[in-house]
């Protein structure tokens, strides 16, 4: 007696494209909760964040200066402006930045 053989899994070219589609959401899906996860693990620093309230006159150069008074005020600048998100030099009273 002979077993019947089914024959080999055939994909149609709409069968193909639903696959690569679904393979691509998945991945999407796990590519952004890992970013999510990632984006809230504690960074095992307790400290507070330190944070500088921009009084008038003040400039990002002047509060980099008093970060770094012995290293370069243009790196602390950039690392003020990274951390903060800032697109420009520009400060308004009252504005909170967060120090490093």
């Amino acid at each position: 007696m002979r077993a019947s053989a089914e024959p080999p899994l055939r994909l149609t070219g709409r069968g193909r494209v639903v696959l690569i589609v679904l393979v691509m959401l998945v991945s999407c899906l796990v590519l952004s909760v890992a970013r999510v996860t990632s984006s809230a693990a504690p960074t095992g620093d307790d400290r507070p964040a330190r944070v500088h309230v921009v009084r008038s006159g003040e400039t990002l150069w002047g509060i980099a200066r008093g970060l770094a008074p012995d290293g370069d005020t243009r790196v602390a600048v950039a690392r003020l402006a990274g951390l903060n998100r800032l697109e420009t030099t520009d400060l308004v009273p009252g504005q909170t930045l967060r120090l490093p």
